[in-house]
């Protein structure tokens, strides 16, 4: 079973910062969070999947609770049979995944050789275009990596047409991130210009590339050394799977994710489809206006 960092008392906490109300239900952390006219919306992320937080989401959903809905989010692999159950206690498909439901992993318990022959021929070839370029590979907690990141985050942000978040988000999470010791910033770089960078997660025997970033001369194949460094370092740190998140699910050759998907896959893996966001609706008139708000305001971040 694997445990997520979204769950721990340090996240809650961080969360706290932005706005969200977090409390304990059993074991498992919840987040509530304001919205106008005096309405919430309550969110459970990452939850691991057994019979016990069946039960206890199950309890929960029988509750008077006063959000427009609960969102329940679950670790775990997605099955005809775990939709049953869910279904089952009255849950519904979210129209969103806050974490993403399909993901790349790579699995480390692996060689160096090993990994490098389950990639596929241009995800090795980058890999060795970079090396020879001899691109500097730097992991840290500093700010000054965190100030790198964010300079590529931007023009990142700028090519690809889409709002992200601030410095100062970015600095809160890898302060957190360096204070509890599970995870850095990781910058490649060419004569002290930084090329591509990335934040990343150790936890739970899974290192997640949670953030990243790249510009300057692409020619160089500076993401295909970080994403390399970044499996290295995981394993370094007792992980078994390299988590590079987000890609298009199989059967949208044209979804937003598409070109991110043919990247990630060049480093072989496998893609699973996870459980992801469910929703227990308990106002379906405002879970309805929330939903088209919702909609409309992604469109205008995109």
């Amino acid at each position: 079973m694997i445990t997520s960092f979204f769950q721990t008392d340090a996240w809650a906490n961080f969360k706290q910062k932005s706005g969200w109300r977090p409390r304990r239900v059993g074991e498992h952390l919840a987040l509530r969070k304001g919205l106008p006219l005096g309405l919430s919306l309550e969110y459970w992320p990452e939850l691991p999947y057994s019979q016990e937080v069946l039960r206890e989401v199950k309890a929960e959903c029988a509750t008077a609770a006063p959000d427009i809905f609960t969102r329940f989010e679950f670790l775990e692999r997605y099955s005809s049979e775990t939709v049953e159950k869910l279904q089952g206690i009255g849950l519904r498909k979210s129209f969103e995944e806050v974490q993403p439901e399909y993901r790349q992993w790579i699995h480390l318990d692996r060689s160096d050789e090993e990994l490098l022959s389950e990639m596929k021929p241009k995800g090795r070839y980058n890999i060795k275009v970079a090396e020879r370029n001899h691109l500097q590979i730097h992991f840290s907690t500093d700010r000054s990596a965190v100030g790198q990141f964010f300079s590529l985050y931007q023009q990142t942000s700028e090519r690809n047409r889409f709002q992200g978040r601030g410095l100062g988000y970015f600095e809160g999470l890898v302060k957190l991130l360096a204070k509890e010791g599970v995870g850095e910033v990781l910058v490649i770089s060419k004569n002290g210009t930084a090329l591509s960078a990335g934040i990343f997660l150790y936890w739970g025997g899974v290192g997640s590339y949670l953030y990243g970033a790249s510009g300057g001369d692409r020619n160089l194949m500076a993401p295909y050394l970080m994403h390399w460094a970044a499996m290295k370092r995981s394993r370094e740190r007792g992980c078994r799977i390299y988590d590079l998140l987000a890609i298009a699910p199989p059967d949208r050759p044209n979804h937003s994710y598409a070109s991110l998907t043919r990247f990630k896959t060049q480093f072989g893996g496998e893609s699973v489809r996870l459980l992801g966001s469910w929703d227990f609706i308990r106002k379906p008139f405002w879970y309805t206006i929330y939903q088209f708000a919702e909609r409309r305001r992604r469109q205008a971040l995109r």
